[in-house]
């Protein structure tokens, strides 16, 4: 029945789903990207995940999950990429308590996400990996630090993300298929399996061992350009309980060390795959 089968499957060809196979390649899983760009176009009558996708079994898996959100909140707030300050790029103190989000937090942050060109979902809530960080602003997220950026002043932070993502698709070997799009998400007894894939070549069925990531489609605005010349940490952010994180920047302390930086579970990662 299966063509292949992999740990994780990430679709869409959004920087969270690049941002999700790079965090997957550095723990350790066979990961792969689906990432056949959707065309552009209005959001009136558009699903807010999956767009293009007519399977009414991932219809209906992939709009159940985004019930409560109100589709005339569906402009672009949040179309430029978060910059945030932290108080330390290192795991929280342990004493330090982990927030936990509730019924209209958890919707204010999904939808933040849905709205993001960053945003992801995770299929599965413990694949979304991270450590507990404390904002400057003394606020708890789920951090997956993947890496570090030199951005000029001057530069697009959109573009700069962007290319640096394709940039660590290629350093870790991560395949990525252009021409793939997901087509239907495999269910077995209500439980995620695998997914089939639309591709060039045909139809292909790909098991999976974790689960799958799927990036939102919304397009990029790219008008934030940085005013002084920054070194930030790439990182996939999420809240305590929800499936859903985006990519953003985060901010080094002035009075930081370059030792405080937390990469994924807090430790360095090398970018060799497994065999």
């Amino acid at each position: 029945m299966w063509d292949d089968e992999l740990d994780v499957v990430c679709c869409g060809s959004g920087s969270g789903a690049f941002a999700a196979a790079i965090a997957a390649a550095d723990a350790d899983l066979d990961v792969e990207v689906a990432c056949r760009p959707v065309t552009p176009q209005g959001t009136s009558g558009s699903p807010w995940l999956g767009r293009g996708i007519e399977d009414s079994e991932t219809r209906e898996y992939l709009d159940e999950l985004v019930a409560d959100q109100d589709p005339s909140s569906r402009d672009s707030e949040h179309a430029d990429i978060e910059i945030r300050a932290m108080r330390q790029l290192s795991p929280a103190a342990p004493r330090t308590p982990v927030e936990t989000f509730h019924g209209a937090q958890l919707r204010d942050w999904a939808g933040q996400c849905l709205r993001s060109p960053y945003g992801l979902l995770y299929t599965r809530l413990t694949e979304r990996g991270g450590v507990p960080m404390e904002t400057e602003a003394g606020e708890i997220i789920e951090a997956n630090v993947l890496g570090s950026i030199d951005l000029p002043a001057g530069a697009g932070a959109a573009a700069a993300v962007d290319g640096w993502m394709r940039m660590q698709l290629r350093e870790r070997d991560i395949p990525s298929d252009d021409d793939a799009a997901l087509e239907r998400i495999v269910f077995e007894e209500g439980e995620i399996v695998g997914v089939a894939l639309a591709t060039a070549d045909g139809p292909r069925t790909v098991r999976v061992r974790h689960g799958i990531a799927v990036s939102t489609e919304v397009p990029a605005a790219g008008r934030r350009r940085m005013e002084t010349a920054q070194t930030l940490r790439v990182a996939l952010v999420g809240r305590s309980a929800s499936r859903f994180s985006r990519v953003e920047l985060l901010t080094i302390p002035s009075a930081g060390h370059p030792d405080d930086l937390a990469q994924g579970n807090g430790a360095p990662h090398s970018h060799a795959r497994r065999s």
